[in-house]
């Protein structure tokens, strides 16, 4: 436990979240309290419910740390393909990040606990934003397809990863293959980047 210090609103807010964080990396959302949480940042166990509130919430805000830390590689990765945002080189970021399981059981959690009903997502949109700059950029003078097209290749995309990532080893041990076999994987990944793509195009072209 660390020992108890004087510290101002925002650091202990930001240790709360660190510590939360770790023991929920460690034990899973299911076996972590907030007591245990205060006593891991060092802090009383009332300033935890003074700053986040719920349980819940507090899962929700190590969530959202960890899905900025994903959309900052994301966007690192439109910047390392010259600004064009490739189907491939972004499913790449999202399968690698779900191949985390301490991160899919926080996801997994946090979108399936009573009383929680979604979360706004501005980075979400910017990184759309940024997607759509890119595309409109690498097709000028040519059609492009809508903003809506993207928004249905995004969620697709990522209703496609998470799928496979929570279910695709039993599905894959149901077809007859090893579900150890990361050649299946690679294959789901390239042949996912290949249909969002020929979506997008459809409808540029």
């Amino acid at each position: 436990m660390a020992p108890r210090r004087r510290r101002s609103p925002a650091e202990s807010r930001a240790e709360l979240l660190a510590a939360a964080a770790k023991l929920i990396g460690e034990r899973g959302p299911d076996d972590v309290s907030l007591r245990q949480i205060a006593q891991e940042a060092g802090v009383a166990h009332g300033l935890v419910a003074h700053y986040f509130g719920t349980y819940a919430a507090l899962v929700r805000e190590v969530l959202r740390a960890e899905n900025d830390r994903i959309e900052a590689r994301v966007r690192e990765r439109i910047g390392a393909d010259d600004g064009v945002p490739l189907a491939a080189g972004i499913m790449d970021v999202v399968f690698d990040t779900l191949a985390d399981e301490r991160y899919l059981r926080l996801f997994v959690w946090t979108e399936m606990h009573a009383g929680y009903r979604g979360a706004e997502r501005p980075e979400l949109v910017e990184l759309i934003d940024t997607m759509e700059a890119g595309i409109h950029a690498a097709l000028a003078g040519g059609p492009v397809p809508s903003r809506a097209r993207i928004e249905t290749v995004v969620l697709t995309g990522l209703a496609a990863a998470y799928g496979f990532a929570i279910g695709g080893r039993s599905w894959l041990a149901g077809m007859g293959h090893d579900p150890g076999d990361p050649a299946h994987e690679a294959e789901f990944r390239v042949q996912l980047a290949r249909m969002l793509a020929a979506h997008m195009v459809e409808e540029a072209g």
